[in-house]
């Protein structure tokens, strides 16, 4: 469900990321701006709004923003649920979530996102059962995170400028920011066990214009699957190891343009 909030001192905004982000920098006092870069750039759309200071800003911009707010943590006990927050551990920003500790699943409540789902299963390197140790977030004010039979973990602060790439692991990944747009067929550079016809790569891509998702599989007796992606979508990517022996983190997704 989309959010509008009118906020002290703000204009009135539209979208999910934008109000969020907007009411973190009225809580938790000045942010960071982010220098703008001429190659990330982008025409505005009828679908940007505005900032405090009239300028047009779009969802994207929104997410890059957010980059320049993420603060590495150290290593962290995991001894209840943690919740995002200027004032708690782990502030608001995105992240690859490293695990130390312990395997399972790694769950949680968005504070205002609910079509952007928090259903993770990693463990820490070297876990038998294959998953990954390392999941990419993106982390917003007052979410809050479930661990079941994980007992550390780390916040690695994802750089405020990335290098877009058409191979991308698990986690939340941003179109135009981690990906460029546009129309992509999928493949993978790991062995997908034909027995298991139901397992694979999903993927869930959030369009915070309209808040709709839309779900695609690769699988292999599934793998000819296109895509289309739109700047500002946000890409969650899931994979189900099926090649035993073999760590997820090596596993990527391979979007080659159509």
């Amino acid at each position: 469900m989309k959010i509008d909030k009118i906020l002290p001192k703000k204009k009135l905004v539209t979208g999910i990321f934008i109000s969020s982000f907007l009411l973190l920098s009225a809580c938790g006092g000045e942010t960071n701006q982010a220098t703008p870069n001429p190659e990330n750039e982008t025409p505005k759309t009828e679908s940007s709004t505005e900032n405090n200071e009239g300028e047009e800003v779009s969802t994207l911009d929104i997410l890059n923003q957010l980059a320049t707010i993420s603060t590495q943590t150290e290593e962290l006990y995991v001894t209840d649920n943690i919740v995002v927050g200027e004032d708690q551990d782990v502030k608001p920003g995105i992240y690859d979530l490293e695990i130390i500790g312990g395997s399972g699943n790694i769950l949680g409540e968005r504070s205002s996102v609910s079509s952007l789902f928090i259903n993770w299963v990693g463990g820490a390197k070297g876990n038998t059962g294959g998953y990954p140790s390392k999941i990419r977030m993106i982390l917003f004010e007052d979410d809050i995170l479930e661990f079941t039979n994980i007992s550390k973990v780390k916040f690695n602060a994802v750089p405020e400028t990335v290098t877009p790439s058409n191979q991308l692991g698990i986690g939340e990944f941003i179109v135009g920011r981690d990906i460029k747009p546009g129309d992509y067929k999928l493949s993978t550079d790991v062995k997908l066990d034909p027995e298991y016809d139901n397992l694979g790569w999903r993927i869930s891509i959030y369009n915070d214009e309209t808040g709709d998702s839309r779900d695609q599989m690769f699988t292999a007796t599934n793998n000819d699957v296109a895509v289309s992606l739109k700047e500002g979508e946000i890409i969650s990517i899931s994979y189900d190891n099926t090649d035993y022996g073999s760590s997820s983190d090596d596993a990527r997704l391979v979007f080659s343009e159509l």
